[in-house]
């Protein structure tokens, strides 16, 4: 035996002398449940596959991107190729051998990064695999997901499958949610999991703790080192159906946003357009006049709500007020989807365009904002600038009007 493992030691929350009760409370739950949670797993699938389709249709549709920028059935970037700067990807299959100084973007059926990421990657695909070597952080999302290659900070997947090759490493932690996991190589920080089932292999080397929430106990062989403690949580069923609704609800919203989004540039495609654009050539105004909307908007309507003549039209105020807020995410995302695609002056120009621009802005954005801590200030962000934006553009579309009218 492995003298790291002799000073791991294992803990099982929940497990104590009422453990055969709380076992056959669980299990009478697990059965009620179980339809519930399959459930959401197919549809959660079918949503995620809906999600990419849109995008690849949407990139595939648009004309030619800038140098940072790709798209197509087929997304092959060579090896002799040194790119500087960010790489946006979007294809059914994507191949990445070139070096990549800066961040890694893609979204596709089948992602393999072999080639050197001088940044971080965030990728979702139905099958993504990395291989080479990576300086920064990696978020992954998809059905099976294989890591061989290094990775110099933390490493985040969401997935079904996910496989750490004995030749990877990573140098922070590794957060993990999959149904069945496997890890072979060297993680340098902790392990925190929720899996279906994990196997701990014996070329494994844990410099941290693990932790994981899971049903069944961890496959741990015999030569694993894993140096800190090792801690096993039974999943608790409602908590379990409420990530499944919760992953559900978030594609979901995604594309109902979407959806939105996309009806309004049908409609209104220059207001929308006008609103972009503020934030980009007066970022500073739209952000304090969205400071001073978000927090005096509610004040007023709540002051007039007071009286019985004004409480309509202090709850009609505070109706509207929500549904601008919602909306706020699409002028960003529109905003960060036409960065990315429109480099080149006409690019973004018909609805088409626009479209595709929106998907995938909204879809960064909306990764963005599931990140922990971090995605709060990104939400904020959004409603701010987005707010400001809405009362800059209308005051310059006033401006404009005024002008034409005296000509």
């Amino acid at each position: 035996m492995n003298k790291n493992r002799k000073i791991a030691y294992t803990t099982y929350e929940g497990m104590d002398n009422k453990q055969s009760k709380r076992k056959e409370r669980y299990n009478m739950n697990k059965t009620t449940a179980i339809k519930e949670v399959e459930m959401s797993k197919h549809i959660l699938k079918g949503l995620i596959v809906s999600l990419l389709a849109i995008l690849l249709m949407a990139f595939t549709a648009a004309p030619a991107l800038a140098f940072d920028a790709r798209s197509g059935n087929i997304v092959t970037v060579a090896s002799g190729e040194v790119i500087d700067g960010d790489l946006y990807v979007a294809g059914s299959t994507i191949i990445i051998d070139a070096t990549i100084n800066g961040d890694l973007i893609a979204a596709g059926r089948t992602i393999t990064v072999n080639g050197p990421v001088n940044g971080s990657i965030m990728a979702a695909g139905e099958t993504v695999n990395i291989n080479g070597e990576v300086t920064h952080a990696v978020r992954v999302i998809g059905e099976t997901l294989n890591i061989s290659g290094t990775i110099g900070r933390d490493l985040l997947v969401i997935g079904r499958k996910f496989s750490m090759a004995s030749t990877a490493e990573i140098g922070g932690d590794l957060l993990l949610g999959a149904g069945n996991a496997r890890i072979d190589g060297l993680i340098n920080g902790d392990i925190n999991s929720g899996v279906d089932s994990l196997t701990i292999a014996s070329t494994a080397s844990i410099q941290g703790k693990l932790t994981y929430i899971s049903e069944n106990e961890a496959n741990i062989q015999s030569d694993a080192q894993i140096r800190g403690t090792i801690t096993h949580k039974l999943p608790d069923v409602k908590e379990k159906i409420a990530t499944g609704i919760g992953l559900w609800g978030t594609v979901i919203g995604f594309l109902m946003i979407l959806v939105l989004g996309i009806i309004i540039i049908l409609f209104a495609p220059k207001r929308v357009e006008a609103v972009t654009e503020s934030i980009r050539t007066r970022p500073w105004a739209s952000l304090g006049w969205g400071a001073v909307i978000l927090v005096a908007i509610p004040i007023v309507a709540s002051i007039v709500c007071i009286t019985i003549i004004g409480l309509p039209l202090g709850l009609i105020t505070l109706a509207l007020y929500t549904i601008v807020i919602y909306l706020t995410q699409l002028f960003v995302g529109l905003l960060i989807g036409k960065l990315i695609i429109g480099a080149y002056k006409g690019v973004v120009e018909t609805r088409g365009a626009l479209v595709g621009a929106l998907a995938l802005g909204l879809a960064i954005l909306r990764f963005l904002m599931l990140i922990p801590f971090v995605g709060f200030f990104f939400r904020l962000a959004t409603v701010l600038f987005g707010l400001g934006a809405i009362l800059v553009s209308e005051r310059k579309l006033r401006a404009e009007a005024q002008n034409i009218t005296l000509v």
